[in-house]
Order: structure tokens, then sequence, then C-alpha cells
């Protein structure tokens, strides 16, 4: 195995009680100086109070999922086209000792513009290699990207001891090889290591049918939101209209309530005249019996002076 650097295991600054947290800009350029952290394309005035600042790489893959080289003659810069997907990768080449982990994220201006990174922002413990990473420009204009520009700043933390007590010739001969990651046992402790090989640019890069999707994709983005809108509106049409054909029905019901009401209403009155006709017939027949009894009785009386 290689001679490695002593610092990739073991912390300078392992003694020192108060080392955890994160890097202020004095221990960045400590380590980055030791080909640490930064280990290639280390820019001092790219160094921040606790950060630093990123840099697009040659490597990129265009819109069209075209895989192209930058460089600061032939070709500067790219665009990203309107609601689409690029990948970039960085200038610069990371080295993280095993108990220093990263973060990264877009600057705030590259946001501003309308592009998203579309990655995880952590990057593990012993890392070696170049940074790449999706980048969304949800916006509905292309923007230039340039060669060597600044779209990105990471910070830098230390983490829980490592092999505590170990020395870093002890450390390399415990390392276990994985097919993926390797390991290292120390003092009943079990840690995951990165396989100390360069990562390079673009390594995650996915498949040529996934990347040559990336214009298709926006095309559906585009057509499913016409579809969207074109369902929104049928959908308020549709609501209206069954809003109305509801009041109509409203209408006509309480129309036709009204109607029977009053047909009921005609009803009750000829009822009532049909009773009222029935008792005036009825009052009739009592006067015509009446009368015929009060000639009766008229008669009877006459008959009885006659006699005298």
């Amino acid at each position: 195995m290689a001679e490695v650097h002593p610092w990739k295991y073991v912390d300078p600054e392992r003694h020192n009680p108060g080392r955890k947290g994160m890097l202020l800009s004095n221990q960045i350029e400590k380590f980055c100086d030791e080909k640490f952290l930064i280990a290639e394309g280390y820019e001092p005035k790219n160094l921040r109070p606790a950060a630093y600042t990123l840099r697009v790489g040659s490597k990129y893959v265009d819109s069209r999922g075209r895989q192209g080289n930058l460089d600061s003659k032939k070709k500067p810069y790219f665009k990203m086209e309107p609601n689409s997907i690029v990948y970039v990768s960085t200038h610069e080449k990371l080295d993280l000792p095993c108990y220093i982990a990263a973060r990264f994220n877009l600057r705030v201006k590259w946001v501003y513009k309308g592009i998203l990174l579309g990655t995880g922002p952590q990057v593990e413990p012993g890392y070696r290699g170049y940074l790449s990473c999706p980048l969304y420009n949800l916006t509905d204009r292309p923007i230039r990207i340039d060669y060597m520009q600044d779209f990105a700043t990471i910070d830098f933390e230390r983490t829980t001891d490592f092999c505590v007590g170990a020395n870093a010739n002890e450390i390399s001969r415990e390392i276990i090889s994985g097919e993926e990651l390797d390991s290292i046992k120390w003092s009943d402790e079990t840690y995951i290591v990165f396989k100390q090989k360069d990562y390079p640019p673009l390594k995650l890069l996915p498949d040529h049918d996934v990347i040559s999707s990336l214009l298709e994709l926006s095309h559906e983005v585009k057509t499913w939101r016409n579809i969207g809108i074109g369902f929104a509106v049928s959908f308020f049409a549709l609501t209206l209209t069954l809003l109305s054909f509801g009041a109509n029905v409203y209408r006509q019901v309480s129309d036709l309530t009204n109607t029977v009401g009053q047909l009921r209403a005609v009803q009750d009155s000829a009822r009532e005249r049909q009773d009222f006709s029935n008792d005036l017939t009825a009052l009739r027949e009592k006067i015509a019996a009446l009368e015929s009894q009060i000639k009766a009785n008229e008669r009877t009386l006459s008959q009885g002076t006659n006699k005298r």
C-alpha cells in the first residue's frame, strides 16, 4: 500500500479538547497547505470565514444529455435551456481526512437566478475526488454557465473521534477491503471508510437512457402543465354548468311546489263549495218540511173551527 499522509487518519489537533465543530478559515488553510480538504485547484481568494467557494470545472452534461468539456479558450461556457437539467463538476479536487465531513450547496445568487442544486449536500469523511451534481433551471429563459465560475460553497466539520489512540501506520494495517467501501476495526469499534482512490468528475452520471430523456422530461413537464391548466379550465366550466343546472332544477322544483300548492288550494276551495252546497240543500229540505208541517197544522185548526 502506498504511503499515506498521517493526517488522513490522525487529527493533528486530536489532543485539543476544543477542536470539534466547524472549521474556520485558519484551519481550512492549514489542511489545504497539506493537500487535504481542497487537494487540487485551491485558490486562497476563495477562502471564506468558515467555508470555501467552489468553481465550475471542465466536465459537464448539457440540457440535451451531451457530455462536453469547458476551457478558458475554445469553449468557456455553455447554456442551460429553460426548464431543464444539466450536470456540472467542480474544478477543485477534494481529499477529506477520515474525521472531517463536508457540506456543499449553491451560492445564494444562483438560487436567486432560479437554479436549484439537485443532490444531497453532505460529503462523507475520507472522500477523494471531484464533486458532481445536477442543476435544475426552473425559469423560462436560458442561463449561461461559465468555466471557473463561482457556483457553490463548501464547509467542513470534525466528526467524533476516529480510531482513538492509533497512529497512521496502525490504522493502515487494519483496513479491511470491501466491495464498495472499506472498514477498520480498532478497540472493539468498527469504522466504515471510503476506498482511497480518486472519484472522477461525473462518476455517478446516470445511464444513457436517463440522460437522453432530460429534454423529453422538460417537454413532458410542459405538456402535463398544459394538460393541468386545460383540466382546471374544464373542471371550472363543468362546475359552473352543474351550478347553473342545479339552480334551474331548484327553480323548477320551486315552481312545481308552488303549482301543487295552488292546486291544493283550488281543491280545498272546491271541497268547501261542495260542503256549502250540501248544507244549503239540507237547509232547504228542512224549510220545506217545516212549511208542510205548518200547512198541515193550519188545515187541522180550520177544520176544528168549522165543526163548532
